[in-house]
């Protein structure tokens, strides 16, 4: 079984419904929506309940994101702010809620921006810890686990630090080995890493290529065309479900700049230099399209499909 972001759905509209039809259509076994607010503004439960039989009668789960998930950006939650009365912890209780009437049993959350990472990084994690150790009780009376994005701007050290300090029954993993090229960490390297703790994990790929002479830049590709080893990774997770989700984001990453670099101290030198060389061997290569997914979705479905 594999799950299909609603955004990885070519022509996939605001309608829900048509979504969950369409990705049905395309033999997913779960969609998943950015937001619970997709599937209705106000949370609706006569509309969620209506959403859930239909899902039920195409064979097909309906999951969410938490979406952001950071105490020190609370202009990004207005929502549960308004949810919770003012409360961001009661707020993402009552998601969580939701999330559990739809059966869901995981939510995973993004934490930040590249910008974000250069303001007051230590301190957000610190946020969210509390914020997510405080939830502890409540994820534990639902049945659920939040799980932490591993999006561009946080290392695999810091999602295991923050699983280690919260606890693996309320904190997991969800993998997206494509971002881990932003942070100059091998996909690989970083999933056996976090292993233990990876419930779920994003299907796309990437190629690296140089820019300038301080810079690499990440180019999305299809599945089986890009630096990640796919056999490999999914023989190291043998029970995470695969995500299809087909990035947008395009990064330069100051790879040769002293002074970024002095400010990464987690980057290990094998793992960088089997990055630079690997953009050294695609330097000829053109990227694709990087805003046109449907050149990327086949090559991701048959791989879930085998």
């Amino acid at each position: 079984m594999f799950s299909l972001m609603r955004g990885s759905i070519p022509d996939a509209g605001n309608d829900p419904l048509d979504t969950i039809s369409k990705a049905a259509a395309l033999g997913a076994g779960e969609i998943t929506f950015y937001s619970l607010f997709e599937l209705s503004p106000t949370l609706d439960p006569a509309v969620l309940r209506e959403l859930k039989a239909e899902a039920d009668s195409l064979g097909i789960a309906i999951a969410a994101s938490l979406d952001w998930l950071n105490p020190l950006r609370l202009d990004r939650h207005g929502r549960e702010l308004q949810l919770g009365d003012g409360d961001l912890a009661r707020g993402v209780q009552r998601l969580l809620e939701t999330g559990a009437s739809l059966s869901m049993r995981e939510m995973f959350f993004t934490i930040g921006t590249l910008e974000d990472r250069a303001g007051n990084w230590r301190a957000q994690l610190d946020a969210v810890a509390t914020l997510l150790t405080g939830l502890t009780p409540v994820l534990a009376d639902l049945g659920m686990r939040a799980l932490v994005k591993t999006h561009e701007e946080i290392t695999s050290y810091e999602c295991l630090e923050l699983v280690e300090r919260v606890g693996p029954d309320t904190l997991g993993i969800s993998y997206d080995p494509a971002n881990m090229l932003v942070r100059l960490e091998d996909p690989l390297a970083a999933a056996r890493r976090l292993a233990p703790h990876i419930t779920q994990v994003h299907i796309d790929d990437a190629t690296l290529s140089f820019e300038g002479d301080t810079a690499l830049r990440r180019h999305l590709a299809p599945v089986g065309q890009g630096i990640i080893d796919w056999p490999t990774l999914l023989a190291l997770l043998p029970t995470a479900k695969p995500l299809i989700e087909l990035h947008r984001g395009q990064f330069a990453i100051p790879a040769f700049d002293p002074t970024w670099l002095a400010s990464q101290p987690y980057i290990e030198l094998p793992e960088y230099a089997a990055l630079v060389q690997s953009a050294r061997f695609t330097r000829e290569q053109l990227p694709i399209d990087q805003n046109d997914i449907t050149l990327r979705l086949p090559a991701a479905l048959e791989m879930v499909r085998l």
